[in-house]
């Protein structure tokens, strides 16, 4: 067999076990998934699996390796659409990104952000590659921080101190902003993650019926508003 040929196998092979793997997590949840379960719908020996993946957690790994690559993708994707001094633009499709991603890959967001799988450690390669869709968010609230964007009254808050240690932490580890762009980015996740967890939970749609696009955009804009990136203002002009 020519080298071209394995390796089209190879390929072949990879991307049948990771469908067959993500359509056993859609059926029966992230908790289910096994090797030997995989094997099973594709037809093949457990052997086979084991091949290209040494256990469950290494097939695992691969999944959220490629769920959080395309996350981070789609994020970049929706910021890069707008012009680099478009911060309100660049923050609002990131934000309508984040959930429109979600809705249409429930199994993969909840497998990024949803109940841990039982007896599974995080893996150490997954740390650049989860930390990258946060980055992302944090880069677009510190530069329109750096561009004086951010006003208001979240211009002039102080963060209590037990945070800001914390974030100098990060800091130190690689987030490359200010303890309070930290912050304020960590809060719009956790804002745009409840939002999103209502709605793969069919609250939002118990709740709104078909008004739930409606809802997701007009709570983003307040997160706009609440950053101060509508205003057009600078910190500078409001301090005046």
């Amino acid at each position: 067999m020519n080298v071209n040929l394995r390796e089209k196998n190879r390929v072949s092979m990879l991307g049948e076990i990771r469908r067959t793997a993500w359509k056993q997590i859609s059926e029966k949840g992230a908790g289910s998934l096994s090797v030997r379960g995989v094997a099973r719908e594709m037809g093949v020996s457990a052997t086979s699996v084991y091949y290209y993946f040494k256990d469950r957690d290494g097939l695992v790994t691969a999944l959220l390796i490629d769920a959080f690559s395309a996350f981070s993708q789609a994020l970049e994707t929706a910021r890069n659409s707008r012009k680099p001094e478009d911060h309100a633009g660049r923050f609002q499709s990131m934000c309508k990104a984040y959930f429109t991603w979600a809705a249409q890959n429930p199994q993969r967001y909840a497998l990024l952000f949803g109940t841990p799988i039982p007896g599974y450690l995080f893996a150490k390669e997954l740390g650049p590659v989860a930390q990258r869709s946060f980055l992302i968010l944090q880069g677009v609230i510190g530069e329109a921080h750096a561009a004086g964007k951010i006003t208001g009254e979240l211009a002039l808050i102080r963060l209590p101190l037990p945070l800001n240690s914390q974030y100098e932490k990060l800091r130190k580890q690689g987030m490359p902003y200010a303890p309070f762009i930290t912050h304020l980015a960590l809060a719009v996740w956790s804002m745009m993650h409840g939002i999103t967890s209502l709605y793969l939970q069919n609250y939002l749609t118990g709740f709104l019926q078909q008004d739930v696009q409606a809802f997701v955009d007009f709570e983003i804009e307040k997160l706009t508003r609440m950053l101060g990136l509508s205003t057009g203002k600078s910190v500078n002009e409001n301090k005046k």
